[in-house]
């Protein structure tokens, strides 16, 4: 299986405001297998990145899951830091505790648990159609939230 995510916030990446994320689902021809998009109203760019990928393994990570994601923050933190962090009581080389730590162990659970992700990095808006379909479900539900307002 093969997922692209994304996810976007009205702020930067740290400060809190309308976002979504959204997931594309392809087969391992890259056939397009369905698309799913998720908003909340009070939420950072890095949260939604991370929920994208959660959610995916979540449905898909029993697959031998290979998901395709623009973020560098989220990929170096499920494929790396969460194992350093996790052997020193998740805690960070500063000694405190990483943001974003409920998504972080829900997604160190499921691969304690035998969910198979490999992560490949993307590059964000650069014409690949299932990154851009991607970004384009996660900016459609910030839109979305701001029009409920």
């Amino acid at each position: 299986m093969i997922c692209y995510t994304d996810g976007a916030c009205s702020q930067n990446a740290k400060s809190a405001g309308p976002g979504g994320y959204g997931v594309v689902v392809l087969d391992d021809n890259e056939n397009l297998i369905t698309t799913y998009s998720h908003k909340e109203n009070n939420t950072t760019n890095n949260r939604q990145e991370m929920k994208a990928i959660l959610w995916a393994t979540i449905h898909y990570g029993k697959h031998n899951l290979t998901i395709y994601s623009d973020s560098s923050y989220a990929i170096n933190t499920f494929e790396t830091w969460m194992y350093s962090w996790f052997k020193n009581d998740w805690k960070k080389s500063d000694g405190r505790q990483p943001e974003n730590m409920d998504l972080i162990s829900a997604f160190y659970d499921l691969i304690q648990q035998g969910y198979k992700v490999k992560f490949k990095k993307v590059k964000g808006h650069s014409g690949n159609k299932w990154n851009e379909m991607a970004d384009n479900l996660a900016t459609g539900r910030i839109a979305a939230t701001w029009n409920m307002n």
